[in-house]
């Protein structure tokens, strides 16, 4: 993750910091990414990125952690939304991708990031902290985000489980849509039919 003096750096250096790498991913592969580009964008010394980052690896870490959190918090949202309803959670929150107005860049860097966690090079992220689906609560009162009532399971690790095959079923159906090998219709079909067959082994 970066260092502290990145999250020392005021608002506005930051965020371009921010833009220059996400640019920089979004028109490359990991392995073709430059900091020389990068720091010219962000218009800093060689030097400095090395005070902000530790390598390249570091710095896109950081970005894959930043949309790995923005889609956790719209989780969250839609969690709240649909009571607890794991399922129908999976359905909007596929809607919410599908319907967001990405420019060319996110899009890009979307897919990018995708490619980047379904390659052989997926351990460079072994270090990223993220907080696991069940450990999703509401701080004021001190219950889960998902509704277990409706879930057909015996432990947290079922739950865990559960959510990991429909992180994989929506991922896949989105990368179908990014690559325009499916329409968004067609994609949202195919991932109601494959939930109400995960359904029928997962509720009560």
């Amino acid at each position: 993750m970066p260092k502290s003096t990145f999250f020392n750096l005021n608002s506005k250096k930051r965020e371009k910091i921010e833009k220059a790498l996400k640019k920089e991913f979004s028109k490359n592969t990991f392995e073709k990414a430059s900091i020389s580009n990068i720091i010219e964008e962000a218009e800093i010394p060689r030097g400095s990125f090395y005070q902000y980052f530790e390598d390249k690896e570091d710095a896109l870490k950081y970005i894959i952690e930043e949309f790995l959190n923005d889609e956790k918090e719209e989780i969250k949202k839609l969690l709240i939304q649909n009571a607890g309803d794991i399922f129908a959670t999976t359905l909007d929150l596929y809607a919410y991708f599908v319907n967001k107005s990405y420019n060319e860049t996110e899009i890009k860097l979307f897919q990018n990031i995708i490619n980047k966690l379904r390659s052989e090079n997926v351990n460079i992220y072994k270090d990223i902290k993220l907080e696991k689906f069940t450990e999703l609560k509401d701080i004021n009162k001190n219950t889960c985000y998902i509704n277990t009532n409706l879930l057909n399971i015996e432990n947290n690790d079922d739950i865990e489980y559960m959510l990991r095959i429909l992180t994989c079923v929506l991922r896949a159906e989105l990368i179908d849509v990014i690559h325009k090998k499916v329409s968004k219709e067609e994609g949202k079909e195919e991932l109601f039919r494959q939930i109400e067959i995960l359904k029928k082994g997962m509720t009560k």
